[in-house]
């Protein structure tokens, strides 16, 4: 997959975690349980990648064969936490999935940002990146997680909402 290129392109550090014995992850009890199909170039980094933690800040949630319902907990976790943003009048508008247009976690950072999908739009490959800044910063991003991804390790991407400093030049990657 072209995007799943570009990635690691962006990212040599990530090459070094890509794996090709990889089980196959059950996709289809994720997204019975969490209501949603996933963007096709998450499903593809989830195939040759375990979770990873980018430039010891940025952790990105990918679920592993025979954990699935631990990475769909993470998700729950996730989502509650949104769900009293919004009751409390804290989450600019966002609103947790399965609300139309409802946010899907897919990552946070050492400090305490939230990263999102929005759902919506004609599916999946459609969704935008929502920044939940720890600052109260919310920003979006038009594009995959995996343009994002490299958008931002290549300096393409403006990192808002986030330290400006991140990522570094050479960013490390980290597997859990």
């Amino acid at each position: 997959m072209q995007m799943l290129d570009d990635l690691e392109e962006a990212l040599p550090a990530l090459r070094a975690h890509r794996r090709s014995d990889l089980p196959p992850v059950d996709w289809a009890l994720i997204e019975r349980e969490v209501g949603c199909v996933f963007p096709a170039d998450f499903v593809a980094l989830a195939t040759y990648y375990p979770p990873f933690i980018l430039d010891d800040f940025l952790s990105v949630h990918i679920p592993e064969a025979g954990r699935e319902r631990n990475f769909v907990s993470g998700i729950r976790r996730m989502a509650s936490a949104l769900t009293s943003l919004r009751d409390d009048g804290m989450s600019h508008g966002y609103v947790p999935f399965p609300e139309p247009g409802g946010l899907v976690p897919w990552g946070d950072s050492c400090d305490g940002d939230d990263f999102y999908w929005k759902t919506g739009g004609d599916g999946p490959d459609e969704w935008t990146i929502v920044v939940a800044g720890r600052n109260d910063d919310w920003c979006e991003f038009r594009g995959s997680l995996t343009q994002y991804l490299a958008g931002l390790v290549k300096g393409t991407v403006a990192p808002e909402g986030l330290p400006p400093d991140f990522p570094m030049d050479d960013p490390t990657v980290e597997v859990d």
